[in-house]
């Protein structure tokens, strides 16, 4: 179904907002892969990712993914006069692509598009575990002026010593983390320990999986940067996010 699928009419990218935590404004959006085949209806991106992988699907998919976030992210920002930042998730197999920089960079010139208002989410078992140079690939995307995220930050490897090595800008703190703050005080603890050292480092922390108002405070109080999930907005089509998200914080701070 993958080798037959016509991306523009079976894939589309929803949206989901990140607010900065000290005024709840609307900083960026997370740009998340739905596929909804004509037939099946709705296939978890968790059951294809890993065949598009297997297949090499993930190569041309991941070219659709970048394209339509960053085309969406400028076309917003442009309509808006807004500098909203678009999380786009890379598969290890296109970093592991030599060329994978040098597209990036010809896409933004190409298209026209700000680097700052892109920000390239890798996984924390990415980064330690890939085979290519992550130190070269996050420096070129750095000297860009993009911004690099490791997500699911706080459950694999947390070896804290690499991020020293990276050319990275912040860290997306995993939903597992978030999910027991209120209740563990040792979740409580790591999470406190991690935004600390991320400050110390220059680093900026967004927490992902925010619920309830429980864990929001904590996370005021701890002064996370910024915050996804549910308590903000679940991921949506383009067209809802615009009208819940952007036309709204336009006409509040108007």
């Amino acid at each position: 179904m993958l080798k037959n699928s016509n991306f523009d009419n079976e894939f589309k990218l929803y949206y989901q907002p990140q607010y900065r935590t000290s005024d709840n404004k609307l900083v960026g959006m997370e740009a998340l892969l739905r596929w909804i085949h004509p037939e099946e209806g709705f296939i978890s991106p968790a059951d294809f990712i890993p065949i598009a992988e297997e297949t090499g699907i993930i190569f041309s998919l991941g070219e659709w993914v970048i394209n339509q976030a960053m085309c969406q992210a400028k076309a917003w920002n442009q309509k808006y006069n807004m500098d909203l930042q678009v999380g786009i998730n890379i598969s290890p197999l296109q970093i592991e692509n030599s060329d994978f920089v040098n597209r990036i960079r010809q896409k933004i010139h190409d298209e026209d598009i700000k680097p700052e208002w892109i920000d390239i989410e890798i996984t924390e078992g990415v980064a330690m575990s890939s085979q290519v140079s992550m130190e070269e690939i996050f420096s070129g995307l750095a000297n860009i002026g993009i911004s690099i995220s490791i997500d699911d930050f706080g459950t694999g490897y947390s070896s804290l010593s690499y991020i020293k090595r990276f050319d990275i800008d912040r860290l997306k703190i995993a939903k597992e983390l978030i999910d027991n703050i209120a209740e563990d005080k040792n979740t409580l603890l790591i999470v406190k320990a991690i935004i600390m050292m991320a400050r110390g480092m220059g680093l900026k922390t967004i927490a992902e999986g925010v619920e309830d108002s429980n864990q929001l405070e904590i996370l005021k109080v701890l002064e996370c940067d910024e915050i996804q999930g549910y308590i903000f907005g679940r991921p949506v089509p383009p067209e809802i996010f615009e009208l819940e998200h952007i036309e709204k914080t336009i006409h509040s701070s108007n």
